[in-house]
């Protein structure tokens, strides 16, 4: 790794100033009148799709905006649903599921195999 860097610091020191760009270092010779036209035609046209890329840009903006909003709010009314669900089901207000009740009257309770005349092995 230190000869990597050694060499690379001894070719920056002992190369020539080099010119970074496609410009030219003195003015550019003019080329005549046709070519100055098609410089500023492509201008006009760099200029269109700026102003087309910038109306792009606002609607995808606007756009991811509204979809952030609309999750929010579609995540609040999703958590007051639940709330409200969980609420309810608490105080007892759902209709009950109706279990049938078992041969001698017994009932069942959440969290039993079954009726407690049988076994869970005797149900397979």
């Amino acid at each position: 790794m230190k000869h990597l860097i050694l060499i690379t610091g001894l070719l920056a020191l002992f190369t020539s100033n080099m010119q970074a760009g496609w410009f030219f270092s003195d003015p550019p010779p003019d080329l005549g009148p046709e070519y100055r036209a098609k410089i500023v035609s492509l201008e006009d046209r760099i200029l269109e799709q700026h102003a087309v890329t910038t109306r792009w840009e606002i609607a995808t903006g606007t756009l991811a905006v509204g979809c952030v909003l609309l999750f929010v709010i579609g995540t609040a009314l999703g958590a007051k649903t639940r709330q409200h669900y969980d609420g309810t089901t608490r105080m007892g207000r759902t209709v009950p599921t109706t279990a049938p009740a078992a041969p001698n009257g017994a009932r069942h309770h959440l969290g039993e195999a079954g009726p407690p005349d049988r076994h869970s092995t005797l149900a397979a």
